[in-house]
């Protein structure tokens, strides 16, 4: 079958499956599930020309095996005058939803900086404003973590190496991270549902005037990995299948499109500062394997 087709028929159903949420989410007007027991929240940042799928995405979350304590929407104070929402996401906080506004952050890092900050002895999940997520996603992120105590957990990464003893963003093995991947070589892709538990990141992480001069904007996944490297916390990669089970991608709209798309050398460059302030350098070329081909 042709490719393009087959792409076209995915996104239909794709676009099928967030109107599915959407719909009900217009229709239940009963409280999200939570956990008062559990020991961790779940965190999704967004903004305003997102905010709209936010519904059906909670609307998926509450059909979860596996509930949090809380459910969590960052927002930056600066994206929404006088702190007005639309009624849709009203009607997520009547449901229990709670909104952690932040100020002077509208990067990607909002989504677990400030979480952290204000809830620092929970482990926090983070989720995409973007994604329909499967039911059981968080299930198999808090059954790993009960049998790798400490450890950060997450469903998809990329395998990082060196080459000629040099690090870059994009040294990276074709194939994707497998539980059996050391530690060092694991690089989160944090879309996919990653698990923070208390005190896995370097303190550094919350330093703001860091944040703007490395990462204003995109390079989450850098932010998290590197304080993660930096405070010797393991690093376990599932290795889940990026499939109906794990996600569905609601397509992409002009609206819809990443605020901001660098291209890979500005994105190497945050990589480079990011192991730089960090002080990871060092530790990286003595622990990550040296490839002269990526496959």
């Amino acid at each position: 079958m042709n490719v393009k087709l087959i792409q076209q028929l995915v996104a239909l159903r794709n676009l099928l499956i967030y109107r599915k949420w959407h719909l009900l989410a217009l229709f239940y007007n009963s409280k999200f599930r939570t956990n008062p027991k559990a020991q961790f929240v779940v965190s999704i940042a967004s903004y305003p020309k997102r905010a709209h799928l936010l519904p059906a995405v909670f609307e998926a979350l509450n059909t979860q095996t596996e509930v949090p304590q809380k459910w969590i929407l960052v927002l930056s104070e600066e994206e929404w005058p006088d702190l007005i929402v639309p009624t849709y996401l009203n009607k997520l906080v009547k449901r229990g939803l709670e909104i952690l506004w932040v100020k002077n952050n509208t990067f990607a890092v909002k989504k677990l900086v400030p979480v952290v900050e204000k809830y620092p002895e929970k482990a926090v999940i983070t989720f995409d404003d973007e994604l329909i997520y499967g039911k059981h996603v968080i299930e198999k992120l808090i059954n790993c973590s009960k049998v790798n105590q400490g450890a950060i957990i997450g469903h998809v990464a990329k395998q990082l190496v060196k080459k000629n003893g040099e690090l870059k963003m994009f040294y990276r093995l074709k194939k994707v991270a497998s539980y059996a991947t050391p530690s060092p070589q694991v690089y989160f892709l944090g879309g996919s549902g990653t698990y923070y538990p208390s005190g896995s990141l370097h303190v550094k992480v919350t330093n703001n005037e860091a944040i703007h001069k490395i990462v204003p904007g995109r390079g989450s996944d850098i932010w998290f990995w590197a304080a993660a490297v930096a405070n010797g916390t393991k690093q376990i990669c599932l290795g889940s299948k990026t499939d109906r089970t794990l996600y569905f991608a609601i397509p992409e709209t002009n609206q819809t499109k990443p605020k901001e798309t660098p291209g890979k050398n500005v994105m190497d460059e945050r990589f480079q500062m990011a192991i730089d302030y960090f002080g990871i350098r060092e530790q990286l070329i003595a622990n990550l394997p040296n490839h002269e081909y990526f496959f």
